[in-house]
């Protein structure tokens, strides 16, 4: 149905607390805020994945799933094209390659990837790129490449205005872990970014102040192919069109590995 995983268990361990999905929305930062209608506009908010077929290919080694979606919003032309080759071993490990071509009529999007919810238990995050702050395509200066560790409550950035926050730009990998196990993902040809949060996007959209901001009771981990820059809308010019992700088409690969 949606080309994504329902579920992910690992010796007897629940890696996914909820189903996996497809991500191309951030709640708007301050600088978002023109670009932000146009977003609306586009439903990039409600925006979810249908399939449309699914192939499996399986021996005694390994299973490919290979799913061709489309990311959509009710009442709106479908925004992404996408044919995913989800590989699984039979360790566990997956392989993901993401072909994706995008509608040239629909605004540059906020992001690209994917979201999961872990259980909370996972609050220990390590990674290899660019930290320990906040970085992003166009926002990376005050940051240096290294393996950086913290936990997961640690790696929220308190804006008094709830906002997208504490992507890491330009990873390597990423290990999310806790007493009831570990979740190993990484890039495979290109960096990736990530970011890993106590709270949900539409949290961050929906709350005014910082101190209505609920939990979500999940460690949310999304993984990224690229988020658009930041840039200085909000008292400058609109976004430099290097630093959108508005690609008519692209790859996005990684791979995910329980341990």
């Amino acid at each position: 149905l949606t080309g994504a995983f329902q579920s992910m268990v690992h010796n007897n361990r629940t890696l996914l607390a909820r189903p996996m999905e497809y991500n191309i929305w951030r709640a708007p930062t301050d600088n978002d805020r023109n670009i932000k209608n146009e977003w609306y506009k586009a439903h990039y908010h409600l925006a979810y994945s249908r399939a449309y077929s699914t192939d499996i290919q399986a021996d005694d080694k390994a299973l490919t799933l290979t799913t061709t979606l489309a990311i959509t919003a009710v009442s709106m032309q479908r925004h992404l094209d996408v044919v995913s080759h989800w590989h699984i071993e039979g360790n566990g490990q997956i392989s993901c390659r993401m072909e994706v071509k995008k509608n040239a009529a629909s605004p540059f999007l906020p992001r690209f990837g994917i979201r999961m919810f872990l259980p909370e238990t996972l609050n220990q995050a390590e990674y290899f790129g660019y930290g320990p702050h906040e970085s992003y395509l166009d926002k990376r200066r005050a940051s240096w490449i290294d393996r950086f560790s913290a936990a997961v409550s640690e790696m929220y950035e308190d804006y008094i205005k709830p906002q997208e926050n504490s992507s890491h730009y330009g990873c390597e990998w990423v290990s999310v872990k806790g007493p009831d196990g570990e979740l190993f993902a990484g890039a495979v040809n290109e960096p990736i970014s990530f970011n890993v949060s106590e709270y949900t996007q539409e949290e961050l959209t929906k709350k005014k102040h910082n101190y209505e901001l609920e939990k979500s009771g999940y460690t949310v981990l999304c993984l990224d192919y690229r988020q658009s820059g930041i840039g200085s809308n909000s008292c400058g010019p609109e976004l430099l069109e290097k630093y959108r992700l508005n690609d008519p088409q692209f790859t996005f690969e990684f791979v995910l590995e329980p341990r």
